[in-house]
């Protein structure tokens, strides 16, 4: 049988969503009797939440820190019982020590390269928490740690400069907020390889995109956090944040102008009408139109509270799209080149009514990767895959994305 676990004086937080203190947290294993697992249990005893109680219902995960600075997640969690303010319950999947239990990456085919290491996004991921913790408090951000992290990073994107980024690497928790930081960071890297900034530009551009909506931490949960349609009040709340961005790193040492200048400027817009100061072209700084074009991407991508995550093909759609108006062309263009219409793991249906799952990206062609047909032309399901290099058959090509539900088939299954 497991022992319960108890940790005292736990502060409680689901990436920038700070939701209050606890003075003890009780994990309580599920028992197995006979075949069945029993659910695992949880509680909250002397719950203080900044907001109320509802703000928990609305994650998935959950981030605990003691004192000791050690730092748990709880995955899958459901609050189950509130009647007694004093000691909530609840049910929850597992509850790890994160840094021993950092999620395995998704996979990746055999050929391709990690961008980054799986310890360099716990090292990332644990700065970020940091971060938080010390703008929570009222200090200044640790400057050195963020830089420090920055220039990792850039380390392992600088040794594989030519790989093509498999975005699905980098999805490694589901908590929007926490990772997503780390995510416009690693996409924005790769961007800076590919348009040849120096070794102490890159490491400013990753400083910047790890620190970009660092403003977040003064705008309430509520509205952070809020399903329905912004009021006029709100929506000018949330536009605020990249300026309160500048000015928390206006109270740290050590962040470069350059550095600085992707916080306050990743909202504005190529044609004049972003925010705060509706910036026009290359009056935008170059790190914060690169930012702008990998903060929507991942945005985009990533299940929200208010909408499901889009398919890769259809956020590259919406950045084509946004050419000239929201981003630069010439950044817009570097990405497509640099991570494909059609990451890796990708659905995608051929012009001939076959379905089939991207297997790895042809760095000389981003419409033509490599494939492996799952459903034929007459919409049989294949037991042995054919893997096919479209570069090697002019006469099949891409037409879209598939829809996994429409053609009763998904990645996962593949």
């Amino acid at each position: 049988m497991k022992q319960n676990i108890k940790l005292v004086d736990v502060t409680i937080f689901t990436g920038y969503s700070y939701i209050g203190l606890c003075k003890e947290f009780v994990w309580i294993p599920g028992d197995r009797i006979g075949s069945k697992q029993m659910p695992s249990r949880f509680i909250f005893r002397g719950l203080h939440c900044e907001y109320d109680v509802e703000a928990l219902m609305i994650r998935k995960d959950l981030y605990l820190r003691t004192k000791e600075g050690k730092e748990y997640v709880i995955n899958d969690f459901q609050i189950t019982d509130i009647n007694d303010v004093e000691n909530v319950g609840g049910v929850a999947r597992n509850f790890d020590l994160l840094f021993e239990k950092f999620p395995e990456m998704k996979s990746v085919t055999a050929g391709e390269k990690v961008i980054v290491s799986k310890k360099t996004q716990v090292f990332a991921f644990k700065a970020v928490s940091d971060m938080i913790n010390q703008v929570r408090v009222g200090h200044g951000i640790d400057a050195k740690q963020t830089i420090e992290v920055s220039h990792t990073m850039v380390e392992e994107v600088l040794q594989a400069p030519d790989a093509i980024m498999n975005l699905m690497d980098i999805k490694s928790f589901d908590d929007y907020t926490f990772t997503h930081n780390v995510n416009v960071a690693t996409i924005s890297l790769l961007i800076g390889v590919a348009m040849g900034f120096s070794r102490e530009e890159m490491d400013d551009l990753g400083t910047g995109c790890l620190l970009h909506d660092i403003g977040k931490l003064k705008i309430p949960l509520s509205i952070l956090n809020k399903e329905g349609k912004l009021t006029d009040q709100e929506f000018a709340e949330m536009r605020a944040h990249p300026t309160y961005g500048y000015d928390i790193l206006a109270k740290s040492k050590g962040i470069s102008e350059r550095a600085k200048m992707v916080v306050v400027q990743h909202h504005e817009k190529f044609e004049g009408s972003g925010y705060p100061r509706k910036l026009k072209g290359t009056e935008i700084s170059l790190f914060g139109r690169i930012c702008a074009v990998a903060d929507v991407y991942d945005a985009l991508t990533t299940d929200r509270p208010y909408r499901v995550a889009m398919p890769p093909y259809e956020a590259m759609k919406i950045l084509t799209a946004g050419m000239d108006n929201h981003f630069d062309p010439k950044i817009v263009g570097v990405f497509i080149r640099k991570f494909s219409l059609y990451p890796a793991g990708s659905l995608v249906e051929l012009n001939d009514g076959s379905i089939a799952l991207v297997l790895k990206n042809n760095p000389v062609s981003v419409v033509r990767p490599v494939i492996k047909i799952v459903i034929d032309s007459s919409g049989r399901k294949l037991k042995e895959r054919i893997e096919i290099n479209l570069l090697e058959y002019k006469e099949l090509f891409i037409k879209g994305p598939a829809d996994p539900s429409r053609m009763n088939v998904t990645a996962s299954s593949i």
